[in-house]
């Protein structure tokens, strides 16, 4: 085997699961690599195993050139489509989420504490240390409650993402975002969403992905929306009605007043909630980008996720992988 391994049939094999040789130069080989190893069987060898390592695959797999090529066997899956005729999961973002997922848990140090099964509950005990419910404020309730949070977005051209991810890792769970917002208020409603689906109950082992968060029929899908838009919104769901406003101005203008009426809900969430009722997002985002709102949210998520890692705990390549694929 080891005479006729080489990093050229290593990126082959892994094409087949549209792991292209950019993508796993980048990302499954260290950056001390030296390309004059590709040719020889120790180096492949030790190569393949940080490719392993890094991108959840099964090393057996990676290295008999009779076996097809394959991730490690993943907790069972919990996919919440909006086509049910889709039959066409995110198994590759899956896999490579969930090893990141791993490594979160190894590096951090939580306990997972119960959580109220009342909104309003929550609210209050958000409330108690901020003045309103946004993402910062939702982030720090998570991981007060033993809630690790993440923001993943480093994956192969052309491959079937997600919007947001559940796992339970030993005893606690990981919530992992994974959309391509502009705005933080966005965010926000997506970990909500993701939150419901725990205080709810949906989701008590294993792995739960939502392929898409919006208007949906299916019912626990529902549930986590209501959730998330009592936390975020609380008496101010739809307070603008379907009033049409002339211009983006006029949008904040009511926005703001209803804002002041609601003082712990956001004007930025007041704006999208109206889009969400009345399919303006586009109307909606010019709005916020008049208002200069929030557009970090993705480094909000990673950087107190840093901030709660103990990065002395991994050697080299993890803490090398991990900070590449969080951007921090």
């Amino acid at each position: 085997m080891t005479e006729t391994l080489t990093m050229s049939s290593l990126f082959d094999k892994l094409s087949q699961l549209g792991l292209n040789q950019d993508y796993v130069r980048n990302n499954g080989l260290p950056s001390w690599w030296n390309d004059e190893l590709n040719n020889k069987s120790y180096g492949v060898l030790e190569g393949a195993g940080y490719i392993a390592d890094n991108l959840n695959l099964d090393l057996k797999s990676l290295l008999v050139a009779e076996e097809e090529i394959k991730f490690n066997s993943l907790p069972p899956t919990k996919f919440k489509q909006h086509n049910s005729k889709n039959k066409d999961h995110p198994y590759v973002a899956q896999a490579l989420v969930s090893r990141v997922v791993e490594l979160i848990e190894y590096g951090t140090e939580v306990n997972f504490k119960p959580l109220p099964v009342n909104v309003n509950e929550i609210r209050t005990e958000i409330l108690k240390n901020r003045t309103t419910i946004n993402l910062i404020s939702l982030l720090e309730y998570c991981w007060s409650k033993g809630i690790a949070v993440g923001y993943f977005h480093h994956y192969p051209k052309n491959t079937k993402k997600f919007a947001g991810l559940i796992q339970w890792q030993f005893s606690s769970p990981v919530i992992i975002l994974s959309s391509k917002h502009k705005y933080s208020a966005a965010f926000a409603f997506d970990l909500a969403h993701e939150l419901g689906h725990l205080v709810l109950g949906h989701l008590k082992e294993g792995i739960l992905i939502d392929e898409k968060i919006e208007l949906d029929y299916d019912e626990e899908e529902n549930q986590a929306n209501k959730f998330a838009t009592q936390l975020l919104l609380n008496g101010c769901d739809n307070c603008l009605g379907d009033k049409p406003f002339h211009n983006h101005t006029h949008l904040i203008k009511h926005a703001r007043i209803k804002a002041e009426e609601n003082p712990t809900v956001e004007i930025d969430s007041i704006i999208l909630n109206n889009a969400w009722h009345n399919n303006n997002w586009g109307f909606a985002n010019n709005a916020l980008s008049k208002l200069d709102a929030s557009v970090n949210g993705q480094k909000i998520i990673n950087e107190y996720l840093a901030d709660r890692l103990n990065w002395d705990k991994f050697n080299d390549e993890s803490y090398e992988y991990l900070e590449k694929v969080l951007g921090v």
